[in-house]
């Protein structure tokens, strides 16, 4: 599908940031992709839309897309996703903000697209101006345009005679063009006059304008309806092996006879929505999703990226699939077992419970062949899962599949080979036919990686060992034990003389835990490792960073964090991109400027934004700069935050993060020359709390009357149930 529009290059979108909303688990092709200027596209191949500002007095167009024009942009105050997009045009300052919501309707069910603009007038003199509403087949994730015209009752733009944008305020005039030219009428402040259009190469475009005289200091609301490929067949995926490694989506959009019929229950039902009830709903439901977990730090981008980056993780969810970018990629377990973490850390174990489904159905996701993390990577999101929910029924249910993957990590390490897999079962070795097997070897991992590959298959094996226990399996246990205890003799062997060599530095401490967290040989190379910045492969850095915070070294946590988020990707939306080339998935397919090239994977440098894996690896170091458990069955509590919050007025708030011992909830109240802390929540690790406090400060703690001992590294021992923790900090 082309990009080239003959509308002026300046109206059309940068292609530089954007970002998905709309519901969690959901088919891609419903979800709305948005950009940083504010111009969005309501469902995947559908159209752009876009809002500009025409000054009669000065005769100017501006839009946000213009490389002179500033624009802001940022989500809901709690880190919803629900964003909008500043900028100025004159003395009028605009700002745009999107939503999607799921609503049940008589036709069906049904996805709508709610926005408003609000127009501010920041002289001291009324102002007149022309609000355009456009709708172009170029957009984030445009489509052909055959057919276009304006409703009957002037209210709406229609395209192949569905509802495409409803304005809740009739507009002053409307038009359409049988050519994507809308933007030379809007340059002069006009309208066509034309009602209706056809093109054969899908180029109509049309808008709305409104005629608007803003009072002083006054702001001015247009609200409007977009519905979600209204009348079409939303598309599922069909991923190809095109030889590039990752996978190319070929499924047909907008196909007459494949994909999911979406309802139109027509113009009407449309025309009878409110803007306003379209966000109150869509922050409803965002806040009853994400609003239990609660973080709040004196650096108040904490909260809003948590709760902003689990969102975006939740729209790479796809009919259960986590996959790794919405549009771009399919499953990879390598990157899907993060963002299963994620949600297990904040308590969304259903979404977590279907992507292990996922990973049990299709047990080598990503490549069109079986690289050898895979199996490993699944025993231990099972063992988290466990460790997480403590649920019998669940364990009873996927017990089989424990056994066999573990089965297989013997077979592929204690016999000769060739390795037989297969990829869509836990079915392995010379059972399968000829066209059911692929070829695993160990070590394939980007490449050949074991010290990688090898660390999972360990950690996999003591996984499926604890849950053989924890089910009342003790054959299984001391089988499987055993097996990860030689299979760790001889890693230790191979390995533990440079353990941050090659991608054991994204592995070993986290998220295997293969060695002791403070002390011996991993923690002596890894308690180094500070700050890192964001380079390449966003990813990478992050769990390098990780190593070193679990080693006790809290730059790595606090400093990593601070320098990601001041990343020009991450400020407002909170949404990374892979950091390198990436796969076009289906972007091929849609009229977008998003460079998405098949051929050249390696062009493809940011549309695949937000990345899954690069978003869940921040999420995950900030939980652990909070909170994480140790290898001895404790909580260590702020061991990543920076030194001067300990000390800070706001104080820190803490609530339903989860931990493997129940919901770790504490408050740190800022008191004169110290603080007193309060834990709550259900969370009883059996041998306790460890708080790390920053030694510079000099720390004194009282529990219950009684000073507890400090170690001269400033972690302190809290039993535990210990509930006040009293602190004080030595002056000076």
């Amino acid at each position: 599908m082309p990009s080239f529009s003959p509308c002026p290059k300046e109206l059309n979108p940068r292609g530089e940031i954007h970002i998905p909303i709309g519901i969690p688990d959901t088919l891609d092709t419903l979800k709305t992709f948005v950009e940083a200027e504010g111009n969005f596209s309501p469902g995947v191949g559908s159209y752009g839309i876009y809002f500009w500002i025409y000054e009669p007095d000065t005769g100017k167009l501006t839009a946000p897309t213009m490389d002179r024009i500033q624009c802001d942009h940022g989500l809901h105050d709690a880190g919803y996703l629900i964003p909008w997009s500043c900028w100025k045009a004159g003395e009028i300052e605009v700002e745009t903000q999107v939503c999607e919501v799921w609503r049940e309707s008589p036709g069906g069910d049904v996805y709508i697209v709610g926005a408003r603009v609000h127009l501010t007038n920041s002289s001291e003199k009324d102002r007149a101006v022309l609000l355009y509403a456009a709708l172009r087949p170029l957009g984030p994730a445009g489509w052909s345009i055959n057919q276009m015209e304006v409703s009957g009752d002037g209210s709406a733009l229609l395209v192949d005679g569905r509802p495409a944008i409803i304005a809740e305020i009739k507009p002053t005039r409307m038009g359409i063009l049988s050519s994507d030219t809308i933007g030379d009428l809007a340059f002069a402040g006009e309208v066509p006059s034309q009602m209706t259009a056809n093109s054969e190469t899908g180029d109509c475009s049309g808008a709305m304008r409104f005629d608007l005289t803003i009072l002083p200091r006054a702001t001015k609301t247009l609200g409007f309806v977009c519905p979600v490929l209204p009348g079409r067949r939303a598309a599922r995926h069909k991923w190809v092996d095109l030889g590039q490694g990752a996978l190319a989506d070929m499924a047909e959009l907008n196909s007459a006879e494949k994909g999911v019929l979406q309802p139109d229950p027509g113009l009407a039902y449309y025309s009878g929505i409110k803007t306003d009830k379209l966000f109150s709903e869509a922050a409803a439901f965002w806040e009853n999703l994400l609003g239990r977990v609660t973080v709040k730090t004196p650096d108040r981008r904490w909260e809003q990226a948590m709760r902003a980056m689990l969102g975006h993780a939740g729209l790479c969810m796809n009919e259960g699939a986590a996959d790794v970018a919405v549009v771009n990629y399919n499953v990879f377990n390598r990157d899907g077992m993060y963002v299963a973490n994620m949600m297990q850390k904040s308590g969304l174990f259903g979404f977590a419970e279907k992507a292990l489904d996922y990973f049990l159905s299709h047990p080598f996701n990503g490549r069109a062949f079986p690289e050898a993390d895979n199996p490993g990577q699944i025993l231990w999101s099972l063992g988290q899962q466990w460790l997480f929910t403590r649920d019998a029924d669940w364990l009873r249910r996927v017990y089989p599949s424990i056994q066999k993957i573990a089965t297989m990590i013997a077979y592929y390490r204690t016999t000769p080979g060739p390795y037989w897999v297969d990829m869509d079962s836990l079915d392995f070795g010379e059972m399968l036919s000829e066209s059911r097997r692929r070829e695993l070897k160990p070590g394939r991992c980007d490449g050949h990686h074991p010290e990688y590959t090898e660390a999972f298959d360990i950690v996999g094996l003591r996984s499926a060992a604890a849950l053989a226990g924890a089910y009342g399996n003790t054959d299984d246990a001391v089988k499987w034990g055993s097996l990860a205890d030689s299979l760790f003799q001889h890693y230790d062997e191979k390995f533990n003389h440079d353990l941050g060599k090659g991608y054991s530095n994204y592995s070993v401490l986290w998220p295997c835990r293969l060695y002791p967290l403070g002390t011996g040989e991993a923690y002596e190379q890894f308690r180094g490792i500070g700050a890192r910045a964001s380079r390449s492969w966003r990813y990478f850095p992050l769990a390098t960073a990780h190593q070193g915070l679990l080693a006790g070294n809290r730059e790595a946590g606090h400093g990593t964090v601070s320098l990601h988020l001041d990343e020009e990707q991450m400020r407002g939306w909170y949404a990374f991109d892979e950091g390198g080339g990436s796969s076009s998935g289906g972007w091929h397919r849609v009229r977008t400027t998003w460079t998405r090239s098949i051929e050249k994977p390696g062009a493809n440098l940011s549309v695949a934004m937000p990345h899954g894996w690069a978003i869940s690896e921040l999420w995950l170091l900030m939980r652990d700069c909070l909170l994480f458990e140790d290898n001895s069955e404790r909580i260590i509590l702020l061991g990543g935050i920076p030194p001067d919050w300990f000390q800070h007025p706001t104080g820190m708030e803490v609530r339903g993060l989860e931990t493997h011992f129940g919901t770790c909830d504490f408050i740190w109240t800022p008191q004169e020359n110290g603080a007193l802390l309060e834990l709550s929540g259900t969370a009883a690790p059996p041998n306790g709390f460890i708080l790390r406090l920053p030694a510079s400060l000099k720390p004194t703690v009282m529990l219950n009357g009684e000073r507890l001992t400090v170690a001269p590294d400033g972690d302190c021992f809290l039993p535990k149930h210990a509930k006040k923790v009293y602190i004080q900090f030595e002056k000076g």
